[in-house]
Order: C-alpha cells, then structure tokens, then sequence
C-alpha cells in the first residue's frame, strides 16, 4: 500500500511507527528513495501485502517516536524490518537537523544509518564526524560504476563511489553490505567490490544472498545452487581478507557458537580470539548456541572464554565493560530463548502433542535446538511451511502469510495426528496477531479448533 492514507490507515501506520521504536528504537524518516535497485523487494510484492509509504517525517513526529526510544540501545535508521517502506535517509530535506536533534536528545546514544552512498559528500561526512557516535551500514552494491548503473540505477556513480573513502577518511565507522547478483554483474564485480570495501577498513562486509518472488522478471531469477555458489565463493575469500566477511542468511548447518570473524582492533582481537574459534564457554557456563555465545559475551564483563581451536582447549579473557561491543562477529542461529519460550507455552497450556511452525531457513536448525534444548514435556512435532504466497526463492519466516500456513497445514493433516497446540513463527505477525496482508493468525484457531500461540 502507499500514496494517500485514510484516517484508520494513517493510525495504524503511526501505531506501526511508535511499536517499532518501542521495541527496536526504528527511526523511520522516509519513504524517498534516490535510486531504482532492481532488486527492491518492493518491486516484486504481490497484491494484498500491507506495507507503508511515508512521506518526510516532521521535526514534531521526529521528536514523538524519539520519546518512545531507549537511549541504552542504537537509534535504527534506514534499515528496513518493519512494514514501513524505509528510503534513503539523506535525502529527507531536514537530515541534518533530524541527526543533531538524535544527538541533543541522547547524547551518548550511537546513531546507526544505512545508505546507499548516493548523498555522502565531503560535506557531509564532515557533519557526521561532528555529529558522533554514527556508524554507517554502506549498501554499496557494487564497486564499479557499471554495477552500480545496472544493479542501482545510480545516475552518478562515480560520486557514490567515493563514499568509502570520505568515511574512512572522517573516521566514521562502517560496515559494507552487498545484494550479490553475480548471475547479472559477474563474480568478478562481486570480488572487486569486496576488495574494495575491505580496502577501505569497512568494519565488516556483509553479503547477502538474493532473492526473489513469483513475480519477479525472468532476468531477476536464478537457480537455487547460486546461493550454494555464494557461500563456497564467500568463504573462498574470508581467508584473503583481514576484515570480517560473512553472507546472510547464513548456511549453517549446526549448533556449535563458530567466530565467523574478529573486527580488528577490537577487544576479542586483543584477546586473540580468532576466525573459526569454537566458543566452548563464557565464564565456566556452556555455550549453547552462536546467539547465545554473542549474547552473553556482550552482557558480561570482562568475560572468561573457552574456545576450542584445532583440538586445543584455549582459555582468555576479553577485557571490555558490559554491554559494550567484543568485536565478535558470529552468524544468527538460534536464541536458546526461543525454545524456553516454546517450553514457558506449552507448560501454559498443559499441551500433551505440540505443533511448531516454522520457515524453511530456519527448519534444520529449529529441529536440532528442539532435539537439544527442551526438557520431554510434550510430544512436538516440527512443520516446514513454505512460501507460497511470494514464491519464488523466499523462505523467511517474516514473510509467510496465515494462507501459507493454512496450506501447510491442510496437507499435513491428511494424517491422523492432531497436535492440542500449534506453535507460528512470530517474525510473520504484527502486534495484533495479522500477518504482512492484515490476515490474522486467530483464522487458524478458528478452522482447526486447537488453540494456537504465536512466538
């Protein structure tokens, strides 16, 4: 949905505004962009998904979601995961009084932005230094001037690329990301801008796996091995390179907490953790998980860590306050937090067999956590519900609609099993239980007749 709102539209979308800063302190300024990505999700919706345009944000409702915000965590800026449609920040017409009113409001809270580059001039870069505490996400693309026409449709690529260089040069502490379309650019575009970045003392580099739906132009389409491609090229590189580089969605195919990488510098790097380390524990406690490890090196201080290292048991400690950044960077698996809650519901509910649901990227690893973390409390049973409403290469769990699970569902209850409880995903609802085209998860309840609860 876009263009003009009506009333009720207009209150859900400052309801959606006001949840986001509550939860993840999202900032949305506007729905503007200054290029064409041909990869623009946006592009690519089918009819019925709710999703919301914005126009530029006043200073007034600025100031509005700030007072919703924690001023402990990042102020979110730019980065699309809620269903507003998030453009280039830089071109809001009020930028700079937005950031310098971020900063009068907290501080000593880090301003995190992601751009495509297009707007970072000298002048620019200069005003961020001042500014403080920012820390750019660099949606680079590509680092030649013809990926960047292709893949962007930058009328000014020359300027764009420049961006690197401006930040790395003010200072100003950035990460790289990257929509790898090699299918389309070639892997030799792919590489170089890798290089590039990492020339440029990006903190990381991300590379993220492309997609696309049912209606996606063929030329967008690919084979589902190119993400197996991706991977093997990725790691093919990670060995070459000093920064961290990692693709996402991660394919992972375990549990155990692996160091994808080590930003240099920082206090895991002073430790002498290194890429690859297996972390066995923090502070005499086993890791459970990748996000389970991260988590608890980032609440503790100074914490004590076992790792295992080509069949050495290693012990250090990383010196660092609590909260503050180890410099670790690890691929999302599983939150030991998301089955203690499974646990927590079923318990609630005295539910004897059990349903989950769950998406196809994180299937395997949903089956694996199930198997090791949750006590014999039930019988669960685990369903992959696939995505059939956008087709096409997507698997995330935030885009499957009611109607994916309702199929799902029908087809598995061919047998003669009936769990007393089915388990969703809760990535793919709102606060109110209605998925990403306003369909509630309660139609489920309703058909079936077994009570649902959404995690």
């Amino acid at each position: 949905m876009g263009g003009n709102l009506t009333k009720i539209d207009g209150q859900y979308v400052e309801s959606l505004i006001l949840n986001g800063a509550l939860e993840g302190n999202i900032l949305p300024l506007t729905s503007s962009c200054n290029v064409h990505c041909i990869f623009c999700s946006h592009r690519q919706n089918p009819a019925g998904v709710q999703v919301y345009h914005i126009a530029p944000r006043s200073m007034a409702e600025v100031k509005r979601t700030l007072s919703y915000m924690d001023s402990s965590r990042p102020v979110i800026i730019g980065e699309s995961v809620t269903r507003i449609i998030e453009g280039e920040p830089f071109t809001h017409p009020l930028i700079k009084e937005i950031l310098q009113l971020i900063r009068i409001t907290f501080p000593f809270t880090t301003i995190q932005l992601t751009t495509n580059g297009c707007l970072i001039d000298g002048d620019m870069a200069d005003f961020l230094r001042k500014l403080g505490g920012v820390v750019v996400n660099l949606s680079i693309n590509s680092a030649t001037e013809l990926g960047r026409a292709m893949l962007m449709g930058d009328t000014a690529p020359h300027r764009s690329l420049k961006s690197a260089a401006l930040l790395q040069g003010h200072g100003i502490t950035y990460h790289g990301s990257i929509v790898a379309m090699p299918h389309l650019v070639g892997w030799q575009d792919l590489e170089q801008t890798i290089n590039w970045l990492a020339l440029y003392d990006a903190e990381t580099i991300r590379v993220f796996l492309p997609g696309f739906s049912k209606l996606a132009s063929p030329a967008l389409r690919f084979e589902p091995h190119l993400w197996e491609e991706l991977v093997s090229f990725v790691d093919g590189l990670k060995d070459k390179l000093l920064t961290p580089l990692s693709c996402e969605p991660p394919f992972i195919h375990d549990l155990q907490p692996q160091v994808a990488g080590v930003i240099a510098g920082s206090p895991a790097a002073r430790a002498g953790v290194r890429s690859g380390d297996i972390i066995k524990e923090i502070n005499n406690t086993a890791a459970l998980s990748r996000v389970h490890a991260f988590k608890q090196v980032l609440a503790s201080p100074h914490p004590a860590v076992t790792l295992h290292r080509g069949g050495r048991i290693i012990k250090l400690k990383i010196s660092k306050a609590q909260g503050e950044r180890s410099g670790l960077v690890m691929d999302y698996d599983i939150d030991p937090s998301v089955i203690i809650n499974i646990a927590r519901v079923i318990r609630q509910q005295r539910a004897a067999e059990v349903l989950v649901l769950t998406s196809e990227l994180a299937g395997r690893l949903m089956k694996m956590a199930l198997a090791s973390f949750i006590e014999d409390i039930a019988q669960i049973k685990l369903l992959v519900v696939h995505n059939r409403f956008f087709g096409g290469s997507i698997k995330a769990a935030g885009l499957l609609t009611v109607a994916d699970c309702l199929s799902a569902l029908e087809e598995y209850f061919q047998k003669p099993w009936r769990p007393q409880l089915i388990l969703l995903p809760g990535l793919a609802f709102d606060r109110s239980g209605r998925d990403i085209t306003g369909r509630s998860y309660f139609d489920i309840e309703e058909k079936y007749r077994i009570a649902v609860k959404v995690l």
